[in-house]
């Protein structure tokens, strides 16, 4: 029976519809292109990966202006098969809250680097927020939420009907720690916020694994609120057995750097630093006591914030970066002003996640 099928099939007899041969020949269908694609053909791009963006332009998820030259340029480092694996993953990433899409393609690709050098691959099961209910979450406080590979940025200013004043000084951020790797906006926001206007809400996030990092700092538009956010909500029970740890955030733009060569004077180690990190504002030197033309092996680089020493901090680290050849030590200095020991003692527990 199979056999008589088959040879009506072949002989153009059979009483079943026709196949439609376009839907399932597609080596021969005609490509369609958009204004954009010779422009990725001029910048140097294969045939395949050009083609593949170019498509990601069509079906209107980014723009050729979203993408600066840096990510295009960027994209070019890959192999073919890299290339084409890296524009997958930005293809099928939530890109509706993502307000800089030519940061997140090269965030992209600097995960899809770190995972083929670990060994690592993408996983299927990762389970991300619930769309639905950050939506609702947004709709409801007309706050904005950026997403980047490595955070997820609540608000940053609020709305004008939250709070219209001066943006908030030292004293108004908490930190958040032990917190769910699987919970997002949609669970954090309506817990802080009872404590006061929230100015912003920041998760810090893996971009291997595309959880959080179990940890997130909130920024109040007063003291007031991030104070009262500390007496409700530490030691709150977030899901059925997980408390999340809050204290206020303790501020640091100081880091500590060993393995300098002893040689080196101050102005060395300035222009040094400030070649391979931003934001550097000076540098605080100790000399031997016996040699008053050698330092002790280590300085303090201070920056113009936490978050510009943050970033010098994860480049120090990343070993790439060499300093006169070496690779250097890097750790948080003690701030200027020592905290209360109690706080720094809480933000030491809370990193340390369960």
């Amino acid at each position: 029976m199979a056999t008589d099928q088959t040879t009506d099939h072949v002989n153009g007899n059979s009483t079943e519809e026709p196949i439609d041969i376009t839907e399932v020949d597609t080596t021969t269908a005609e490509v369609i292109h958009s204004d954009n694609f010779q422009t990725l053909l001029d910048a140097g791009l294969p045939q395949k990966v050009a083609e593949k963006l170019d498509a990601i332009y069509i079906a209107g998820l980014v723009s050729h202006s979203d993408l600066d030259e840096r990510a295009i340029e960027a994209l070019k480092e890959f192999n073919e098969e890299g290339a084409l694996q890296v524009l997958l993953e930005f293809k099928e990433s939530d890109l509706s809250h993502v307000q800089n899409k030519s940061a997140f393609l090269c965030g992209v690709m600097k995960t899809y680097r770190q995972r083929e050098k670990q060994g690592t691959k993408v996983s299927d099961s990762t389970k991300g927020p619930d769309e639905a209910k950050i939506k609702a979450l947004l709709d409801r406080t007309i706050y904005t939420l950026d997403v980047t590979t490595g955070q997820r940025k609540y608000g940053g200013p609020p709305p004008e009907s939250v709070y219209s004043g001066a943006q908030p000084t030292i004293g108004t951020e908490i930190f958040v720690g032990k917190i769910p790797r699987d919970l997002f906006e949609d669970e954090l926001v309506p817990l802080f916020e009872k404590a006061g206007p929230i100015w912003d809400l920041r998760l810090m996030m893996d971009p291997l694994s595309g959880l959080n990092r179990g940890y997130a700092f909130v920024t109040f538009c007063t003291k007031e609120a991030a104070s009262e956010a500390v007496n409700l909500c530490n030691n709150h029970e977030i899901r059925p057995g997980k408390h999340i740890g809050v204290c206020i955030s303790v501020a640091n733009n100081r880091l500590f750097v060993g393995s300098i060569p002893k040689s080196k004077t101050k102005e060395q180690i300035v222009e040094e630093f400030a070649k391979v990190t931003e934001g550097l504002n000076d540098v605080i030197l100790y000399h031997q006591p016996d040699d008053k033309k050698k330092n002790r092996g280590f300085c303090f680089l201070e920056y113009e914030d936490h978050k510009t020493a943050a970033q010098a901090r994860r480049r120090l680290m990343s070993g790439k970066v060499k300093v006169w050849g070496n690779v250097v030590t890097v750790e948080w200095a003690d701030p200027i002003e020592d905290p209360d020991p109690e706080v720094m003692a809480k933000v030491s527990d809370l990193l340390t996640t369960k």
